[in-house]
């Protein structure tokens, strides 16, 4: 009697902790696939055919292209020296590299638009030495950067952090540079987690708005990305454009996420 009791529990509570994510998941569905039937299929291609739109999708593509190189140039050293140089100072690096999480976008790109000024010792400073951020894709990959960067080093630090010590240890007494540790024993192990950090910076960088909008000014086909593009066209009522555009994205960040959780899980079996 007992155990047909507690089994009666079991299956309660497997039912109730199935349930609440599932309802969870069919809204999110709805709210997210209700774009696709706002508009005619015939006005969607038309809208699909508008250069226009492609340019702004070519434009946040280059950028988040750009932003991805950076990312991994600054993220490997960095999640090397939050992983294997643990001291006071890698602390206070941690805590500095992932501010931008804690952080509104949008502060993010006011700092930088403040910054970056010409009223701005620091901007004065660029822009008399001819580099411009402000209304140039230039700022937009410094607030893209800022923004997507922490994704990439927290991923791949997790990675590094759950490489076997005694390993690196052994190579290091068999006379492996540090150099040759790097490159040949940690990074291969961690591709996957590379590759997972990748994506997920990639698709942040790929949505981003509101920090880009405080940097960009909107220019066409100089400044207007993706998402500022969809904001432009939403408030003047174009809404045909903007549901193309949204749709694109849609797919691109479920394709994009798709990569992340891929790589992401082949990495943790490793």
């Amino acid at each position: 009697m007992f155990s047909i009791k507690k089994f009666n529990q079991n299956k309660i509570f497997d039912i109730v902790i199935f349930i609440i994510p599932c309802i969870f998941l069919i809204c999110l569905i709805l709210f997210l696939s209700g774009i696709f039937f706002q508009t005619s299929f015939s006005i969607f291609i038309k809208e699909i055919k508008n250069i226009k739109l492609w340019k702004a999708i070519l434009l946040s593509f280059k950028i988040s292209i750009v932003v991805i190189l950076i990312n991994v140039f600054i993220g490997v050293p960095l999640s090397y020296i939050l992983s294997f140089k643990k001291n006071r100072f890698s602390f206070l690096l941690d805590v500095v590299s992932s501010l931008p999480l804690t952080l509104s976008p949008l502060i993010i790109g006011f700092a930088v638009l403040i910054t970056a000024g010409p009223l701005n010792p620091i901007g004065k400073f660029f822009i008399n030495h001819g580099i411009k951020f402000v209304f140039t894709p230039l700022g937009i990959i410094v607030v893209q950067v800022i923004i997507s960067f922490p994704f990439f080093v927290n991923i791949l630090k997790e990675s590094f952090d759950s490489i076997n010590r005694k390993m690196l240890n052994l190579s290091k007494t068999l006379g492996a540079s540090s150099f040759d540790i790097l490159f040949k024993i940690i990074l291969p192990v961690s591709f996957n987690a590379l590759l997972a950090g990748i994506s997920m910076s990639w698709s942040r960088s790929m949505g981003e708005f509101a920090a880009t909008q405080m940097v960009s000014g909107v220019i066409p086909n100089i400044t207007e990305t993706a998402p500022i593009s969809i904001f432009i066209k939403a408030s003047y009522g174009n809404y045909p454009y903007a549901i193309a555009i949204s749709s694109i994205l849609i797919v691109v960040s479920f394709i994009s996420l798709g990569f992340f959780k891929f790589f992401s899980y082949k990495s943790k079996q490793n």
